[in-house]
C-alpha cells in the first residue's frame, strides 16, 4: 500500500486552498494505514498504551488530535495528529526502523534519525521523523517492546475544522478544540512561517 497522493503546497497565503476537514480526516486514515501496511503487520494496532486496555485503532472513531501549525494571514492553521502503537516484532527495533526508513524515503519524505542507542541492559531505542514539503509529517520510535507511528496531516484553515472541533468539544469535554486567531500587527500574509512552526508540539 502506498502513501496517498498529496496535492498542494503547505498553505502559505489565504488564498490558497485550504482542505476542508472531510478531506484531512481522509488524508489522516490513509497515511496511517498506508504506514502500518509498510510495517508488513497489519493486525493488533491499537490507538493508546498500555496496549491490552487500549481500543484497537479504528479511523471511524477519529480519535484524533488537533495541532496548531502557523498562521495563514491572520488565522491559525491547524492539522490532525494521532499516534498508533503496536507491540515490538522482534527484539531488536532496528529492522523496523530500517524498513519505514527505505519506505517513506522511496514516498518522498526527508527521513531523520534523531535517537539510536543500547543502554548497558542491552535495552535499544530508535526515533525516526519523516517530513515532506507538504507539511505531512511522520514520527517513528521503536524500542524492545514497543512501536509508535505518529502521523500529521497538512495544514488548513478551512472554517470546517473549527465546526468540527466545536462539535466534538460539545460531545466530549476532552475532544481538541482549536486555537483561537492569534492577533496580527499588520494583518498581512508576508509574515507567514509554517516552517518555523513545523515544531509546534512535535512528540518526537
Amino acid at each position: 500500500m502506498s502513501v496517498p497522493a498529496l496535492r498542494g503546497p503547505v498553505p502559505q497565503s489565504p488564498g490558497t486552498p485550504q482542505k476542508t476537514i472531510t478531506q484531512l480526516l481522509t488524508q489522516w486514515a490513509d497515511l496511517i494505514n498506508a504506514a502500518i501496511a509498510a510495517t508488513g503487520d497489519t493486525q493488533g494496532w491499537k490507538d493508546d498504551t498500555p496496549l491490552d486496555k487500549s481500543h484497537t485503532w479504528d479511523p471511524a472513531a477519529e480519535r484524533v488530535g488537533l495541532s496548531p501549525c502557523g498562521m495563514v494571514g491572520s488565522k491559525r492553521a491547524h492539522q490532525l495528529d494521532a499516534v498508533v502503537y503496536h507491540a515490538a516484532f522482534e527484539s531488536d527495533p532496528h529492522p523496523t526502523a530500517d524498513k519505514l526508513t527505505a519506505y517513506w524515503e522511496g514516498e518522498g519524505f526527508t527521513v531523520t534519525r534523531t535517537v539510536d542507542w543500547t543502554d548497558l541492559t542491552g535495552d535499544q531505542s530508535v526515533v525516526l521523523r519523516a517530513a515532506r514539503p507538504d507539511g505531512v509529517y511522520y514520527g517513528l520510535s521503536a524500542s524492545n517492546h514497543l512501536l509508535a507511528i505518529d502521523v500529521r496531516t497538512e495544514c488548513s484553515v478551512h472554517l470546517s475544522i473549527d465546526d468540527w472541533a466545536l462539535e466534538r468539544s460539545l460531545r466530549d469535554l476532552n475532544a481538541p478544540t482549536p486555537t483561537p486567531p492569534a492577533s496580527r500587527g499588520d494583518g498581512g500574509a508576508d509574515d507567514v512561517d509554517l516552517a518555523s512552526a513545523d515544531d509546534d508540539g512535535w512528540a518526537w
